[in-house]
């Protein structure tokens, strides 16, 4: 039997590799975002980029992102594997096809310009940005599918080095449109950073991940393979809940450009969630540390302590960047922001000060909803998140009085709260199962 120290030794051995794989993916917009503002105009081009381009890039790309979670719980051998290779590429191919019709259709001026409110001055930049992504869906599909094969064989550690490899495409990218930045804008730079990095990375997880696919999934297994009702009823919640998740931040953005001072709250957007993304990012890894660990009998404890550590340390490094100059250095000397959006950015990080702590629990529990194929549950949380969000956003626009970035963040502070204690509503059954198991 385990001691309580090796078990969370065992869970900090499967998180450290995940936690700097989502370091990496959350360093994207922020080291993009500081080259864009050493740029020809850049609150123009931070504002498309970040405000435009992005937000739109991740609706579309929703419903493969929970391709991870599924690789991992159901492609249980050789056969149930094919099938979901068959699934991920058909999808990833239809989405593919939503991107180029938004980017290089009429459907770009319904999107951009009618839909979200955009200023004039951003479209051409929006537009130039949507085009050079439009390999980034079929690429962070593949990635995905791949990487919750490496997580599911063992082979974690490998997830982290393709992030690696994806941050080192990006800035090299970014390096050669710094050095021509004369004759190149910020959003043309940024987008063509974003294609590189995911398509590196997707390449070296399918490099990785196929031979360990081959080599480490029964081929001769006896397992039924997944039917089409069964595959829809585990993932179709996580698609719509994806679309959510994603499709608020396009929404912030139209609401952005409805509120006061847009271009500048769409210029600090970018900058503030990057830096969202870094403070979530280990509290992000405890979803699949969870799934790991909790597929065996009694390690419930473990993990539930392992994961207010994580939260602890989470808000420890938030109280560092509101306390410290480091929140200065980050704004001003990294993301060359000027004063006046300094100030706002800054404003900004103070009203986030319960997403840090309360992620990584709100991962935890997701996560064993999704062990316990309850995925409606889930689903049902980021409703809850969705309609604080929404409430905020009304206020925002009806009352004129503060800018959109105040109110999109000070409304997600509040809306994951709501998300979490819904999620530990849902799974409080199972973890009552976990509980009473023999330790």
């Amino acid at each position: 039997m385990l001691t309580e120290k090796a078990k969370l030794n065992k869970a900090l051995d499967i998180f450290w590799p995940l936690a700097i794989s989502w370091l990496f993916m959350s360093l994207d917009t922020p080291i993009i975002s500081a080259v864009i503002g050493r740029m020809n105009n850049p609150e123009i081009c931070l504002a498309a980029h970040g405000g435009i381009v992005v937000p739109i890039a991740l609706v579309i790309e929703a419903p493969i992102i929970a391709m991870l979670s599924a690789s991992i719980a159901l492609c249980k051998d050789w056969l149930n594997y094919r099938k979901m290779y068959r699934f991920m590429m058909t999808t990833c191919a239809g989405l593919t096809v939503i991107h180029v019709l938004i980017s290089l259709t009429p459907l770009f001026s319904l999107v951009v310009r009618d839909l979200m409110g955009t200023p004039a001055e951003l479209l051409p930049y929006a537009r130039i940005g949507l085009i050079i992504v439009i390999p980034w869906t079929w690429s962070i599909g593949f990635r995905r599918f791949y990487q919750g094969i490496l997580i599911r064989c063992g082979y974690s550690k490998q997830v982290t080095i393709g992030s690696m490899v994806r941050v080192l495409s990006l800035m090299i990218v970014l390096v050669l449109g710094y050095v021509f930045k004369d004759y190149v804008s910020g959003a043309l730079v940024g987008a063509a950073a974003l294609s590189a990095g995911v398509i590196a990375e997707a390449i070296y997880a399918g490099v990785k991940g196929i031979p360990v696919a081959k080599h480490f999934l029964d081929h001769d297994s006896k397992v039924s393979i997944i039917s089409n009702t069964e595959l829809a009823s585990f993932y179709i919640p996580l698609v719509i809940t994806q679309i959510i998740n994603f499709g608020w931040v396009f929404i912030g953005s139209a609401a952005m450009n409805r509120m006061i001072t847009p271009i500048a709250s769409l210029a600090v957007w970018p900058i503030m969630s990057g830096l969202l993304n870094i403070l979530r990012s280990f509290g992000n890894a405890c979803n699949e540390v969870t799934m790991t660990i909790l597929l065996q009998p009694g390690y419930y404890r473990s993990v539930r302590k392992f994961t207010f550590l994580v939260a602890f340390g989470s808000l420890l490094v938030y109280a560092l960047l509101i306390l410290t100059p480091l929140k200065d250095f980050w704004f001003q000397t990294f993301s060359a922001l000027n004063d006046e959006l300094s100030v706002l950015a800054r404003n900004a990080l103070l009203l986030i000060f319960l997403i840090p702590f309360t992620n990584a629990f709100l991962n935890f529990y997701q996560a064993i909803l999704m062990l316990n194929k309850k995925t409606k549950g889930i689903l049902e949380g980021l409703l809850a998140f969705f309609g604080m969000i929404l409430a905020f956003i009304g206020v925002g626009i009806v009352s004129q009085k503060w800018p959109g970035v105040y109110v999109i963040t000070a409304g997600m502070n509040f809306a994951i709260l709501v998300q979490t204690i819904w999620l530990r509503i849902k799974s409080k059954r199972f973890i009552s199962q976990y509980q009473s198991e023999i330790v």
